[in-house]
């Protein structure tokens, strides 16, 4: 439920006690106390411990981009591996889509879980390129 915090939810010139952040983020009072322990800022060791906004938001954002990870333009993210995977060549399509976008689904090769990426039409020939797949002619010259 971490991965669902909100950080624009909290307000940077407002305090909050364990009790208010937890309410507002909709998590357990005993999260916010870890993510104190975690490393969270709080004004001092009085009760009741008090945040500040703009630290437990900076907190929260920092936290979310521990779980990103990048792909390149020739990989997709795989949800079953949890990382950036290779698609099979055999099972990849490309869909073109408005304002020059393409969306490239296929099978991850490792686990065979499907998967999906939008992609721009100025990538797609360095994408065959490194994956070792020759395009259809048609698929380059689709009229939306």
């Amino acid at each position: 439920m971490s991965s669902r915090n909100n950080p624009n939810r909290i307000k940077s010139h407002r305090s909050y006690t364990v009790i208010e952040a937890s309410e507002l983020l909709g998590v357990n009072p005993k999260t916010v106390r870890n993510w104190i322990r975690a490393g969270l800022p709080i004004a001092d060791e009085k009760r009741p411990l008090l945040i500040d906004g703009a630290d437990l938001r900076i907190f929260l954002k920092q936290k979310r981009k521990t779980y990103l990870q990048q792909c390149e333009t020739h990989e997709m993210y795989c949800f079953k591996c949890k990382q950036p995977q290779l698609p099979d060549a055999d099972s990849l399509q490309f869909i073109a889509k408005p304002a020059g976008m393409v969306a490239m689904t296929g099978h991850c090769c490792e686990c065979g879980c499907r998967a999906n990426k939008y992609v721009s039409w100025r990538d797609l020939d360095n994408i065959s390129q490194k994956l070792g797949r020759k395009l259809p002619k048609a698929e380059k010259h689709l009229n939306l």
